[in-house]
């Protein structure tokens, strides 16, 4: 639903983001492995780096991603931790311990306004239970009701996870909650062993362990949704996941791999489909099935080229566009957070066919509007593409047994001085210089021989 634009803000995790990697400061950056998928304007940026390369080792992780301005936004995305990395799972640690940090910003669209306010969010993530035995609902999981100091989504499991990820059980659970303007939000980042069936998708265990992303309750079919202020959501975006290797109270919470080698994370970037190829995707577009080539949706303006009465709608499918109505067709949602702009598909209109913003396909096109309800692929392709980032984990360098001190015999003779007598200022000099030359030579030696190895 469009008017649920924000929810998109980290399907990543975020989130990327998302992502359930725990971190701390930064050495080793990763390594650029793929290109982005061509001609589909998705160009995902992003970096992954370690605080800590050396093998079994408790390390820091951090993820900053980039979805630049004018890319198609993404329907979800999935991040794969190498599987090779030894992250502990909820069970072993304690409820409500913090385990990462997600800043993200996106551009929205206010009240029926273009798509170019950003939004910043921040969520601390804490540990949450993965104990499905004890379920809450999204509108109580806010609540405190054991009086613990934590919230419901951590220590009992949202109903609605399995309805939008499926029966898999995740070994990882991670729940963030932030407020603006008065209203809560949630993120959860859940860790699945590699392989596993998420989201109705089964993942190439070679990928990974996929981590998966939600926020709030978005795609439940059991959600019900309503008008909101909120009518768009767009690129550009900018996100960073950092996490600790250690946990505030002491706890190991992820170590890299126990043997050194190259080690690959990979996200899955699945785009919004775009109906009539104008570059604009469905879920941004009121007009997904008629071509905008002069309409802007992140315009400085809402009067402009494409709509020239700055209702939301443009010109290609405005009725009238010398004549500005922000709800065309009258069912509480404004155009441009309207799935069907032209066709009332408001509450006044749940339980008819053309129900309240129902989208069965879930291609951004409302059921009321879209001429092949059940089938999503008519309506344009759902572009992804594979990034992946290489990170080198060294082996642990074996500990330098201190050399015993040299004794000289008085009057060697040699190039140490005598006991007793006095030592020229040179003598020093010479000794400092030879002693750098030799860890440099041995540094180099070292270097060599690790380049072979690999």
């Amino acid at each position: 639903m469009r008017t649920l634009g924000v929810v998109r803000l980290l399907m990543l995790g975020i989130v990327m983001i998302a992502a359930a990697l725990l971190a701390g400061g930064w050495g080793v950056r990763g390594a650029a492995r793929s290109a982005v998928a061509d001609g589909n304007n998705l160009n995902l940026n992003f970096a992954w780096s370690v605080s800590n390369p050396t093998a079994d080792t408790p390390t820091g992780n951090r993820i900053e991603a980039h979805i630049p301005n004018g890319d198609l936004y993404y329907s979800s995305l999935f991040a794969f931790d190498p599987t090779a990395w030894q992250i502990t799972p909820s069970t072993e640690l304690n409820l409500g311990v913090q385990t990462a940090a997600v800043d993200a910003v996106s551009h929205v669209g206010l009240m029926n306004s273009p798509c170019n306010t950003p939004l910043p969010l921040h969520f601390d993530m804490l540990n949450a239970t993965t104990d499905k035995s004890r379920t809450v609902t999204f509108e109580d999981g806010f609540d405190d009701s054991n009086g613990d100091g934590n919230p419901d989504f951590i220590d009992m499991y949202p109903d609605f996870n399995v309805r939008i990820l499926g029966p898999a059980q995740p070994y990882l659970r991670e729940v963030g909650i932030a407020e603006v303007a008065g209203t809560k939000l949630l993120v959860q980042i859940l860790s699945y062993e590699s392989g596993a069936t998420v989201g109705g998708r089964t993942f190439d265990p070679a990928l990974g362990d996929p981590v998966a992303t939600l926020f709030n309750n978005a795609g439940d079919p059991l959600a019900v949704p309503a008008p909101g202020p909120l009518t768009d959501t767009c690129s550009p975006e900018d996100f960073t996941t950092v996490g600790f290797g250690t946990a505030p109270d002491g706890t190991v919470m992820i170590k890299t791999p126990k043997e050194p080698g190259t080690y690959t994370w990979n996200v899955l970037y699945v785009a919004q489909r775009d109906a009539n190829g104008d570059g604009i995707e469905n879920t941004l577009d009121p007009c997904p099935l008629d071509p905008d080539p002069t309409w802007d949706p992140r315009a400085a303006k809402a009067v402009g080229p494409g709509d020239a009465d700055g209702d939301g709608l443009p010109s290609s499918c405005d009725p009238d566009d010398n004549e500005a109505v922000d709800d065309q067709d009258g069912d509480g949602y404004l155009n441009r957070g309207d799935n069907c702009p032209l066709v009332a598909n408001g509450v006044a209109q749940a339980g008819t066919a053309a129900s309240n913003q129902k989208d069965t396909d879930s291609d951004g096109i409302g059921d009321a509007c879209d001429p092949n309800p059940d089938d999503a692929d008519s309506e344009g392709e759902a572009p992804e593409v594979i990034v992946s980032r290489d990170v080198i984990i060294t082996e642990a360098l074996p500990p330098v047994a201190a050399a015993p001190a040299a004794v000289p015999a008085a009057g060697s003779g040699g190039l140490l001085p005598e006991q007793g007598s006095s030592v020229p200022t040179w003598w020093y000099a010479l000794a400092g210089a030879a002693a750098a030359a030799a860890v440099v030579g041995l540094s180099g030696w070292y270097a060599r021989r690790r380049w072979r190895a690999g």
